[in-house]
């Protein structure tokens, strides 16, 4: 079974996400629970998100690597996204966390 998340943002005028706190919220609302963690899945974007910030990043992606580390983020993990390099920018900033 293909295991897809696709996010919603309410209000389409929002193109960057920032704060660890949106990250953790967006992340326990519309991820948490809804994915084994353990097998391939992926995190679609909604495609007027152009920009992460790390405090995103470190808050919504936080659980996913406690649960799963580095290497279970980049075997498991796919994203869907209009950021550029966004898997290779979601590493870094759980890296430096």
């Amino acid at each position: 079974m293909e295991q897809v998340i696709k996010l919603v943002i309410k209000d389409q005028t929002i193109t960057k996400l920032a704060g660890y706190v949106l990250g953790r919220d967006l992340f326990k609302k519309q991820v948490e629970g809804k994915v084994d963690l353990n097998q391939a899945f992926t995190i679609e974007f909604p495609p007027q998100i152009d920009f992460l910030a790390s405090s995103f990043i470190q808050g919504f992606f936080g659980e996913i690597n406690r649960a799963i580390g580095i290497d279970g983020v980049q075997k498991n993990m796919d994203i869907i996204s209009n950021v550029p390099n966004v898997k290779n920018r979601v590493v870094q900033g759980l890296m430096t966390q």
